[in-house]
């Protein structure tokens, strides 16, 4: 199959799952959205998986952005009530707030795992692979004195001499 009709097939089913996801969260019905969201994620997954279209980094980033979707699709239903009186008045409820709160922190951890593994690829790449020793930084020791004299062939064999 040909990678743009792929790709075509792929956002097609991504594009109807999010507009189920808003068309059910309009009717304030968090669970059947939440069926859904999960659903589209899991026919997408395998249509990727099965077509050898999958990709890493962007299984994580969209299970980053739906994951945050759903953080503000559960703020906006359970963290935040509108109240009649007086006109404008809202009330936040700390339960709504923790739930959207932490549904987003587990939602932002595979774009910070690949961040971390792009990171560490990088700086395998940026390793050498062996350690040049400067001039400077020789480990013989320097001499500066010129009282000094070439060793002999028998000298050097019998390991009775000094170098400073």
């Amino acid at each position: 199959m040909n990678v743009d009709i792929k790709r075509l097939i792929s956002s097609l089913i991504l594009a109807i799952g999010l507009i189920l996801f808003f068309w059910t969260l309009s009717n304030n019905n968090i669970n059947l959205a939440m069926v859904v969201f999960t659903g589209t994620l899991i026919l997408w997954l395998m249509y990727a998986i099965l077509l050898e279209y999958f990709d890493i980094t962007t299984f994580a980033r969209l299970l980053s952005a739906a994951g945050l979707l759903l953080a503000m699709a559960v703020f906006f239903l359970y963290g935040v009530e509108e109240l009649p009186y007086p006109i404008g008045a809202f009330v936040f409820h700390t339960s709504g707030i923790a739930g959207a709160l932490g549904i987003g922190f587990f939602s932002i951890l595979p774009m910070v795992f690949l961040y971390q593994l792009d990171n560490s690829a990088k700086q395998e790449k940026t390793v050498p692979d062996k350690e040049i020793i400067p001039e400077e930084e020789s480990l013989l020791p320097v001499i500066e004195s010129d009282d000094w004299e070439f060793a002999t062939e028998e000298e050097l064999q019998s390991e009775e001499w000094e170098t400073a």
